[in-house]
């Protein structure tokens, strides 16, 4: 799922507005009377706003809003967790008057992490998750050796293709992710011919490959791959991309399709 940033900026703008009302209405109403209804819905602006804010940051931290909006690469990330490191100042720092105070301050924040823990180990646990390392920038760390049974020809190396720059994209035949992803990167192979190459490596069997690729075409290079550095992961998810930059080095990675406009500005970044 793809989502701009505007969006996520605008909403956090909003929850960000709910919280200081709520905290503003909190130091000033009274506790008698109808105050307590009042105080009532300014806790409710304070947790709603801090919940939608870490709402946005967890999707992000965990690439579920598209790669371009993956947490290091995203401005919202960051004014998300300004935001709720401003709330937990304000929550630490306040006075509470009530027998378990202690316990309150410190209980509610602590049940808290425990229970986005929790969250984050099920969605890990659920089989579809990216591997944690597509979750981190690629540092560009050099590109290992990748070698290959080309369709309709002998064996190739990602290495034979060092001074273009490279995409390479994990896929299978029955993944629709994938199948949805790969017109998107033929596309970018044919406005880019010159300098990009695009390799769709699968580790599935040839004649499933054959009967596909006959009904399917998509410009690049096709490939059968028996077994890869386990720093791709292969096989582990679909899909999974590589850009690799002309000097061999991992530019970015990602799982799943990308927005349109996100892939060609990567691509360009490295021409």
């Amino acid at each position: 799922m793809e989502v701009a940033t505007s969006l996520l900026l605008i909403l956090l703008g909003v929850a960000a507005a709910c919280i200081a009302a709520g905290i503003l209405l909190l130091g000033r109403v009274p506790h008698t009377g109808l105050a307590r209804f009042l105080r009532v819905a300014a806790w409710l602006l304070v947790l709603g706003g801090s919940m939608v804010t870490a709402t946005i940051a967890g999707l992000q931290f965990m690439g579920r809003l598209g790669p371009a909006q993956l947490w290091f690469r995203a401005p919202a990330f960051f004014v998300a967790v300004a935001i709720l490191l401003a709330v937990a100042i304000w929550w630490f720092q306040r006075r509470f008057v009530h027998p378990h105070a202690r316990l309150i301050r410190y209980g509610l924040p602590a049940l808290a992490v425990v229970t986005v823990a929790m969250l984050a180990l099920l969605q890990r646990m659920d089989g579809r998750s990216a591997p944690i390392s597509a979750l981190l920038p690629t540092m560009r760390a050099a590109a290992p050796e990748i070698s290959f049974h080309e369709a309709g020809g002998g064996m190739r190396n990602l290495s034979d293709y060092q001074g273009k720059v490279v995409l390479v994209n994990f896929w299978a035949t029955w993944c629709v992710p994938c199948r949805r992803e790969m017109p998107m990167l033929s596309a970018a192979q044919s406005e880019y011919k010159d300098d990009l190459v695009v390799i769709y490596l699968s580790l599935e069997e040839p004649a499933v490959l054959e009967k596909f690729l006959r009904k399917n075409h998509f410009d690049g290079v096709q490939g059968r791959l028996a077994k890869a550095d386990d720093y791709y992961h292969a096989g582990k998810i679909y899909p999974l991309s590589y850009l690799i930059s002309r000097d061999g080095h991992v530019a970015k990675r990602w799982s799943g399709r990308p927005a349109e406009n996100w892939l060609h500005e990567s691509i360009r970044e490295e021409l």
